[in-house]
């Protein structure tokens, strides 16, 4: 009797303990599956954080290649600039030279000079407009500095050195051109929001620049205030719906109502929010008061120009040659 209460005492653990290892079994199964969906919470959420992050960045990058094209533009106009002070320098160093060199010289000594030298090259004027400095040193002028001179096709200022002989290639150093524009006139402007509007000129709601006021922003027209050569260019992103046939948006640029330039942007099969950007560029000879502007002349539905506060995909600039 004892012996087979001993064997019904050990039978009775044995079925505890493999009670107990199944409930142990079940439990680990468990957190196994707690701790794989709590690694894909997080790897999601990660990803979802990245891409974030990737956008960011993107804008980032867009808005330094903007920042970086108007620092050169800044730069190119400075360097120009310098030219022209230091060949002013140069023209006030010489004439303080002479005045140094020649202290006592009345102004009646002075003109009596001038009508000496012009007097005495009269055999070597030249008729009409003078073309070079080698044409002004010949016609009695002494003083170095700036003077315009007649180009082929148009009035150019040059920088004469006096003090070179005739044939010295050093007499003279080019400028610039000196009758392309009476005052400056350049703008930029940029969209912080989207547009679809059919026929009517794109309006900006950022003013970079707008030198000589020539740009109605908010009209998106620009009127030419004197007759030149002008150059523009246009950047839009266009933003399409989910489609599995062909799909486009296209724009034009106007000049006084008449489409003169086109610019597109097609896709197919695309996905929403894909986008696709496109550039549009002309130069043109305008009168004064010639308006241009661009406009969408044909889209298909659910097709805009994409833009937001911060990014400026959609922007258009312009200057006075």
């Amino acid at each position: 009797m004892a012996r087979y209460s001993s064997v019904a005492f050990i039978h009775i653990v044995l079925c505890y303990l493999i009670f107990v290892l199944s409930l142990s079994s079940t439990g680990a199964a468990l957190s196994l599956k707690q701790q794989l969906k709590q690694l894909k919470e997080n790897y999601n959420q990660f990803k979802e954080s990245v891409e974030a992050k990737n956008v960011q960045l993107e804008a980032k990058v867009a808005q330094l290649e903007i920042q970086l094209q108007e620092n050169k533009e800044i730069r190119d106009s400075l360097e120009s600039r310098i030219v022209q002070l230091e060949a002013k320098v140069q023209h006030h160093e010489s004439f303080l030279s002479e005045v140094l060199l020649y202290p006592n010289v009345t102004d009646n000594q002075q003109q009596q000079q001038s009508s000496y030298v012009i007097t005495t090259s009269v055999s070597q004027s030249v008729i009409g407009m003078p073309t070079s400095c080698k044409d002004l040193k010949q016609i009695g002028h002494s003083w170095s500095g700036l003077y315009s001179v007649m180009g082929n096709k148009s009035v150019e200022t040059v920088y004469c050195d006096f003090t070179k002989i005739l044939d010295d290639p050093d007499l003279q150093k080019w400028i610039g051109y000196a009758d392309v524009k009476a005052m400056p006139t350049y703008f930029y402007v940029q969209k912080n929001s989207s547009f679809s509007a059919f026929d009517t000129p794109i309006p900006f709601e950022v003013e970079r620049v707008n030198v000589g006021n020539a740009m109605d922003s908010s009209k998106g027209v620009f009127t030419a205030p004197q007759a030149g050569t002008y150059h523009f260019s246009f950047t839009g992103m266009a933003s399409f719906p989910t489609s599995s046939i062909f799909v486009y948006l296209g724009v034009g640029l106007h000049l006084n109502g008449d489409r003169v330039g086109m610019g597109l942007a097609e896709e197919s099969n695309t996905i929403k929010g894909q986008n696709s950007q496109f550039t549009l560029q002309s130069t043109l000879h305008l009168e004064v008061g010639d308006r241009v502007w661009v406009e969408i002349y044909y889209k298909s539905s659910s097709v805009y120009l994409y833009d937001a506060i911060g990014y400026h995909y959609t922007h258009f600039t312009g200057w006075m040659m």
